[in-house]
């Protein structure tokens, strides 16, 4: 996999490089990139699971002085809410919402409950990719009296050789901070890429430069030590 910008690709203890997202985590590993949701995901399946949990305990203690309907419905929000919440919990473990693989040839969009390969949404050979384009929404001043978003929604679309559009990722940052969500959403485009032999198409009015990774200025290409970056 090619070299990617060091302020945005960090490294794990395993050997395996990320990118952090939105919510969402690339995993960048040899042959395989893999879009996941992040740790911080697993709050939500946690709190459904003890709320269950506590359901579960005033059924057994107090489950003879309940009246029908409310046992009815503490056992239907059981019956709702415990198979959600593990299914949650562990593809916020393990599971994959996007996968590109260079030895299976495609990119893979999986379904987000499940999350373990079970029940793929959608499949693209790598053959049938006609480019990667990055996009940015709320720069523009025409969304509400003339003013921009307080958000820059960059997003990683593939586009298929149907003109078909895939989002693989979402990265919203603040205006100050679009510097560093084009980095990320590039980052990720990049590495897709270079698996992938495609192209990486960037939003009219942004270019490719080059920035000295110990200084943080902008320079000439030139050999040596230094990461491409894209700014306005």
């Amino acid at each position: 996999m090619q070299d990617l910008p060091g302020h945005v690709v960090e490294q794990r203890r395993d050997g395996r490089r990320y990118i952090l997202l939105h919510r969402s985590v690339a995993v960048l590993e040899g042959d395989k990139v893999e879009v996941k949701r992040a740790r911080s995901t697993i709050i939500l399946p946690l709190v459904g699971l003890g709320l269950s949990a506590i359901t579960g305990s005033l059924l057994v203690s107090r489950g003879s002085g309940l009246g029908l309907w409310a046992l009815v419905l503490l056992l239907l929000f059981c019956l709702l809410v415990v198979p959600i919440s593990v299914m949650g919990l562990v593809s916020s473990f393990v599971g994959a919402s996007v996968v590109v693989d260079r030895k299976k040839g495609s990119v893979t969009w999986q379904q987000g409950a499940l999350g373990m390969g079970i029940g793929a949404r959608d499949v693209v050979p790598f053959d049938r990719i006609d480019h990667l384009e990055v996009t940015i929404e709320g720069d523009q001043p025409d969304r509400w009296q003339g003013e921009t978003d307080s958000l820059r929604q960059f997003a990683l679309v593939l586009v298929k050789d149907n003109a078909k559009r895939l989002e693989v990722a979402r990265v919203p940052v603040p205006p100050s901070a679009q510097a560093d969500g084009m980095d990320r959403t590039l980052a990720l485009a990049n590495a897709i890429a270079g698996l992938a032999g495609t192209t990486v198409h960037i939003p009219e009015g942004w270019e490719l430069v080059t920035i000295d990774t110990e200084t943080g200025e902008v320079k000439a290409p030139r050999a040596g030590k230094s990461k491409r970056r894209s700014g306005r």
